[in-house]
């Protein structure tokens, strides 16, 4: 009976082992999963908020054109101050006829910015007949056209003035703003065209005018719509190119 006893004892005690054994490993083995979901969980958030913040930042970086800047300093510092000032740097854009009604706006999505605000005025005239250019009072920057397709166009190219044309441009230099020279393409791939494109970049660049060359322009199609008498969308996409890249570092 005693032995019988003792067996039966024996039994109890080892199951109490096996099931406080049990118990206790399954509660470790919860707490570390539990831990484990917690941490995959937390540097998913982590991640997923790395992601976002990463997407919203180069969005705030590229947004309004804050970056901007401009390889003439008087002209940066008052880009600056018009972003500080949530206001827009006023450029005033010259041209003649043969730019396209859209030219402003393709002019516009170079800059990328809310804070400048292009304004066209239309020159009606060439350089033999140039005597001043009209501009906003309240402008910053002035780009006015070369003229050379113009002078082309109404057969005046041997007797360009370009002393009209510096004229022109100091006179409103000298009113506080910055100027640039916008020179033509060879829209009509002609050797007199050509001459005279080359001959003003040398002696604008050499006498310290901020002029913008556009000589070299190579368009894959037509540069010149004879019809409607303009620049193809091509190759004032590829001058605006070039007026952001002598503007801008």
């Amino acid at each position: 009976m005693k032995n019988v006893l003792i067996v039966i004892l024996l039994i109890v005690f080892a199951a109490g082992l096996y099931v406080n054994f049990g118990m206790s490993q399954n509660i470790d083995q919860s707490d570390i999963i539990s831990g484990t979901g917690q941490e995959e969980t937390g540097e998913s958030n982590e991640d997923s908020g790395s992601e976002t913040s990463g997407e919203d930042g180069k969005s705030s970086d590229s947004a309004d054109g804050e970056d901007l800047t401009f390889s003439q300093e008087p002209l940066q510092e008052r880009y600056t101050q018009a972003v500080e000032n949530n206001e827009a740097l006023i450029i005033d854009v010259l041209l003649p006829s043969y730019y396209t009604d859209d030219f402003i706006e393709t002019l516009a999505g170079q800059f990328g910015s809310d804070h400048i605000e292009f304004n066209r005025i239309d020159i009606d005239t060439n350089t033999v007949d140039l005597t001043e250019l009209t501009v906003s009072e309240n402008s910053d920057a002035v780009i006015m056209d070369a003229l050379q397709i113009r002078d082309y166009n109404d057969e005046a190219l041997p007797e360009r003035d370009i002393d009209n044309l510096t004229s022109a441009y100091m006179n409103i230099y000298n009113s506080g703003k910055i100027v640039y020279i916008l020179g033509n393409p060879n829209a009509h791939k002609h050797e007199n065209l050509a001459n005279v494109l080359a001959e003003d970049q040398t002696y604008l660049s050499e006498n310290d005018y901020f002029y913008i060359d556009n000589q070299d322009v190579a368009a894959d199609s037509e540069f010149y719509d004879y019809d409607a008498g303009t620049l193809t969308a091509e190759t004032e996409s590829i001058i605006a190119e070039n007026i952001y890249g002598y503007m801008t570092e």
